[in-house]
């Protein structure tokens, strides 16, 4: 018989008991099948039938598949234990303890006339294993697969189970960053990755699992996540999608699951040049798309820049330490004019390839600026974010040729207009008073139009990607100062793809603009 690895098993126990316990249940006359094979399910023991669920006893599934659980009957508590792994639930308890670590339960366990109980869909979401249900019949049909892990997706992930200690831990790949902006989900990672994506339908999400990876130390302490493990954010700026959630799906191996949240199916195709970043960007018909394949080819290919209808208007980039080492003399020979520079993200992050890049900038006479991103939901935090910022642009000698940027283009603790608002402006006040510069916003295009009208004194730099489609009035702009067209674009000197820009004029009206501040 197929056995399932014992974290796959305790991921899926977990899971089961999210599901909503209802005040009756009635039994029926009914058989299991696993792998063909007849299981009895000995007398006075039937499977569980809950408005439409059907609930399975726990103990004859996993000893069929080879695994031993620990009963004590007085204090109703099941433990599961093998190596360095110790699961203790009690029957009636909504905590369950992973290794002497408490989480807490959606539901908690049933037990039926001596009998623990655990939802049919624990199996058929979580260990991979195929499950049909035959009402006429009255039996479930279990079928193991030739290896332990699924393709099924689960609403509730596993990053709960904690890791095992392994000496390859450190050197894993590490999640940055997750964000979803301008119609695309964007992974920052800080290696080599090889996602798998695959979709799934009622409801209809895209799944990307990223093996042998982990969240990185600044991520975790960034981000929150619930009792299960799960972290997410809504999305609330786009048609397509509700919300991102993201977990670490396995530890055996380490395995990072992202998970894109649907309103409707829509198509999508991945970018992955090992630049630093996976991109799934979602297809739109009004907007051209290089490919519509849902698959990662075997060669990850770079996609050419695409060519706009500028009237001479400067052209740019903005990167940061994903674009890895830069070539910044054959990025001005390309015709790359002006150039904004990650610099900071958070209370204390700083882009360790600033400095390198700023100077490499200046070298070939590239207009240089810096961005910040922001993460804030207050103002205070606010405050202290363009603090962090300020520091860094001192570190880099203080003023650069292009004003300071604000970053704000995703929302991910679900944000009110009003309170977005608030935060940008003890953000952009913050930054003015200490540079003694008015900062630029950089936002998407759909982003924009939760600033009101008093953010039209500021320069908007505004990401809409299409070759033909430019950004569009928002309440606080009806201009756009610069156009980030693309994120996928070409450019010598740098490896992988890159984003590009275009200033809203020549590069001597760009000049002309800044005035005095340039030295």
């Amino acid at each position: 018989m197929k056995k399932i690895c014992l974290f796959a098993f305790l991921f899926l126990f977990l899971f089961l008991l999210a599901f909503p316990r209802e005040s009756h249940a009635a039994s029926s006359s009914s058989h299991l099948q696993l792998d063909g094979k007849d299981i009895s399910v000995g007398k006075g023991v039937q499977i569980q039938e809950v408005k439409g669920n059907i609930l399975v006893p726990l103990r004859l599934i996993v000893e069929e598949l080879g695994y031993s659980v620990n009963w004590e009957s007085k204090t109703g508590t099941i433990t599961i234990h093998k190596q360095n792994l110790n699961l203790s639930l009690q029957v009636n308890n909504p905590m369950a303890s992973v290794n002497d670590h408490q989480m807490g339960l959606a539901v908690a366990p049933l037990l039926r006339e001596g009998t623990t109980y655990v939802p049919l869909r624990f199996v058929s979401e979580q260990t991979g294993i195929d499950v049909a249900w035959n009402n006429e019949l009255k039996t479930v049909f279990l079928t193991t697969p030739p290896t332990s892990s699924g393709n099924s997706e689960s609403t509730h992930d596993h990053s709960a189970i904690p890791a095992v200690s392994n000496p390859k831990e450190s050197a894993r790949t590490a999640i940055n960053q997750i964000s979803f902006a301008n119609h695309q989900l964007t992974i920052a990672v800080n290696g080599k990755v090889t996602p798998k994506v695959t979709t799934l339908t009622h409801a209809d999400r895209i799944v990307v699992d990223i093996p042998d990876t982990k969240f990185a130390e600044e991520f975790l302490a960034s981000q929150s996540f619930d009792n299960s493990g799960q972290g997410s954010f809504p999305v609330t700026e786009d048609p397509d999608v509700s919300q991102v959630r993201y977990s670490m799906f396995s530890t055996t191996p380490a395995s990072v699951r992202i998970v894109v949240d649907l309103n409707n199916s829509t198509p999508f195709h991945v970018l992955d040049a090992d630049d630093g970043k996976v991109v799934i960007a979602l297809d739109q018909e009004t907007e051209e798309s290089s490919t519509t394949e849902n698959v990662i080819p075997t060669t990850p290919t770079i996609p050419v820049a695409p060519v706009i209808s500028s009237d001479g208007h400067a052209q740019g980039i903005d990167v940061s330490h994903y674009n890895g080492n830069i070539d910044w003399q054959q990025v001005a020979a390309a015709g790359k004019t002006f150039a904004f520079i990650k610099a900071t993200e958070g209370t204390k992050y700083q882009d360790n390839q600033f400095l390198i890049n700023v100077q490499g900038a200046r070298e070939a006479n590239i207009l240089v600026g810096a961005y910040h991103f922001l993460n804030a939901t207050t103002a205070d935090g606010a405050r202290q974010e363009a603090a962090n910022f300020a520091r860094a642009l001192d570190s880099a000698g203080g003023r650069l040729d292009l004003p300071p940027v604000m970053d704000y283009e995703n929302n991910p603790k679900g944000l009110t207009p009003a309170q977005i608002n608030e935060v940008a402006h003890a953000f952009l006040d913050e930054m003015e008073r200490l540079t003694g510069r008015q900062p630029i916003v950089y936002t998407g295009n759909v982003f924009a139009s939760k600033f009101d009208p008093t953010f039209s004194m500021y320069k908007l730099w505004v990401a809409r990607y299409s070759t033909t489609q430019k950004p569009t009035a928002v309440p606080a702009w009806n201009n756009w100062w610069a156009w980030q067209y693309s994120s996928t674009g070409s450019v010598p000197g740098i490896r992988g793809q890159v984003d590009l820009d275009e200033y809203n004029g020549t590069i001597d009206e760009l000049r002309a603009s800044l005035g005095g501040e340039l030295d």
